[in-house]
């Protein structure tokens, strides 16, 4: 147990939190600005707060929890699971998040409501819902586990705790708050990250190349980054899907598309959210790698608490405090954007439907989002607790019912619009989800473990095709009724189009 080195790491996270909020505050005061859209941050949060925004919300305890204990059965093949999220950042800030933004969308669901149907911004909104508060019990969960394993609580104290922090994270400056503490936090992630890459060499028996001698001769097929025939078919196709397809539509994901100015600032992000997501990656993995390697932390019986142990036993301490508050860091900051989306999702789509929380001013607003923030950070915990998740498949099969939203947004953006299509899609590929959680379907495939996106991918694609080409009513795809209203706008503005 080392009290020391945990409340230093949680300490580490308060302080950057309360001296943003301070910025934030004391900024606000010295231009006499008004109380800020809590959701939105005002629609002005700089290029590489949203990179920031974007790469951290994306690393949480799939990346801490879940790579370190998925580095011992893949090895470098879970090198996949970062690749695929940088294809997201792509697809997020190049295309999905470019229309959300020109629509000028608050959250997806509402987005797919102009494209297709009313009725699938309440019907998707609560799918968000969903999705957010399934991952924040798993960020709750890999909190606990790190608080727990450092200091001998119960889950439930590490959780309790874990949730506090995150709320803070977020409850006193909404988006701004998350954007900035990101940055920092992001900034930091890479300093102590590469120390700690640095130390290891010197402080172990033998050093980078012991640790990679002894891979080699163990675990041949852990160093190759497509691992073997069944790591491909169970774990590297399954998850590249899902991370890619799946991940760019969800509204945590994809919120802080919607806090900038223009569609320019997206792009400008994309370029620095990639390697500030992937290349953190790589860290976690190696350090996954280097404590199977090392036959005292390869003792804790899994990676997760393998790469605890590595640093608990190998690193000074005022580097565990650093890294150590890195690790919680990467899940708060997941933690704190999946809550803020949980609570967009709603009050926009679901609570937005009724007259009464329509046109709220923006304190009342800001009172409904803080509400549902803290009644998603106490449920949550109770979740994280009582639901214990392997992490990596527990995300995946999460991201696995967002992955029919993806081909159903391309379908309908560059071909043609149906409602119906999108509905009927929709509805009979989460029906199908659930068939093949509850079966062995899957397996008689042999498309066992990671790979329900494998199937939601061809089902939804070809679903949407046929019902999209059978409906006689469907309309042409929203891509070119947006360039088509945006020159008219234009020509009666008696300026050139912009449209694009």
């Amino acid at each position: 147990m080392n009290w020391f080195v945990t409340i230093g790491g949680i300490a580490y996270n308060i302080i950057i939190i309360l001296v943003v909020y301070a910025w934030i505050a004391a900024r606000r005061r010295r231009l006499k600005a008004g109380e800020e859209d809590f959701i939105l941050s005002g629609r002005n949060l700089p290029w590489f707060a949203v990179a920031a925004c974007q790469a951290l919300t994306a690393l949480g305890g799939g990346h801490i929890n879940g790579l370190s204990a998925q580095s011992w059965g893949t090895g470098m093949a879970t090198i996949w699971y970062c690749i695929g999220h940088g294809i997201m950042f792509c697809i997020i800030m190049r295309f999905a998040g470019v229309w959300y933004r020109r629509v000028g969308a608050v959250t997806l669901n509402e987005l797919f409501g102009k494209m297709f149907h009313p009725a699938l911004a309440p019907i998707l909104g609560g799918i968000g819902a969903a999705y957010s508060w399934a991952i924040i019990t798993i960020e709750t969960q890999g909190m606990a586990t790190v608080i727990s394993g450092m200091t001998g609580l119960t889950n439930l104290q590490g959780a309790i705790i874990g949730a506090i922090v995150g709320v803070l994270y977020v409850f006193l400056a909404g988006m701004k708050e998350i954007g900035y503490v990101n940055l920092i936090n992001a900034i930091l992630m890479y300093v102590f990250g590469f120390i700690a890459l640095i130390y290891l060499n010197f402080t172990t028996p033998a050093g980078w190349a012991g640790m990679n001698a002894t891979l080699n001769e163990n675990y041949y097929d852990l160093l190759n980054y497509m691992g073997n025939g069944d790591i491909i078919r169970t774990y590297v196709i399954g998850t590249l899907l899902v991370c890619a397809f799946g991940m760019n539509m969800a509204q945590g994901n994809i919120q802080s598309c919607a806090a900038v100015d223009s569609v320019k600032v997206l792009k400008k992000a994309c370029v620095a959210a990639i390697p500030m997501n992937v290349l953190f990656g790589v860290i976690i993995l190696s350090l996954g790698l280097a404590s199977l390697a090392l036959p005292d932390t390869a003792a804790a019986g899994n990676g997760a608490a393998g790469v605890v142990k590595l640093a608990l036993y190998y690193m000074p301490s005022w580097l565990q405090i650093c890294i150590i508050g890195v690790f919680l860091a990467a899940m708060l900051s997941t933690f704190a954007m999946l809550t803020l989306a949980f609570a967009t999702c709603l009050i926009r789509d679901i609570m937005g439907q009724f007259p009464k929380f329509q046109n709220l001013t923006v304190k009342q607003e800001t009172f409904w989002v803080r509400f549902w923030i803290l009644i998603c950070a106490v449920t949550g915990t109770m979740g994280a607790v009582m639901i214990q998740a392997q992490v990596n498949l527990g995300i995946t099969w999460c991201m696995a019912w967002l992955v029919p939203m993806f081909w159903v947004f391309v379908i309908g953006m560059q071909w043609k619009r149906s409602g119906r299509a999108a509905i009927i899609t929709l509805i009979v590929c989460w029906i199908l989800n659930m068939f093949l959680t509850f079966t062995p379907l899957a397996a008689q495939f042999h498309l066992d473990g990671n790979n329900y996106s494998i199937f939601m991918s061809a089902a939804s694609l070809i679903l949407m095709l046929i019902f999209t080409a059978t409906d006689k009513n469907a309309r042409e795809s929203y891509r070119k009724t947006y360039i088509r209203q945006r020159a008219a706008y234009d020509a009666r503005r008696g300026g050139i189009s912009t449209a694009q």
